[in-house]
């Protein structure tokens, strides 16, 4: 399990984000988007949150081209 980064993402935190990964957010964007990139966050802490025990993982990718005609 791995602890999460940080426990709160700020709007001055949303710039950087985002051009990182090449959005272009306007300005008056910003304060809508922190909290629902927070929010987000928060959901995957608990997922990992969740005990899976001695489970496996799954492995059911297919890679052959099927014709679905």
């Amino acid at each position: 399990m791995i602890d999460s980064v940080s426990k709160e993402v700020k709007s001055g935190d949303i710039p950087v984000l985002a051009k990182a990964a090449r959005l272009d957010l306007a300005p008056d964007r910003l304060d809508i988007v922190a909290p629902a990139l927070d929010s987000v966050l928060h959901l995957f802490d608990a997922l990992d949150a969740v005990d899976l025990g001695e489970t496996p993982p799954t492995n059911s990718f297919d890679p052959r081209w099927r014709d679905r005609s």
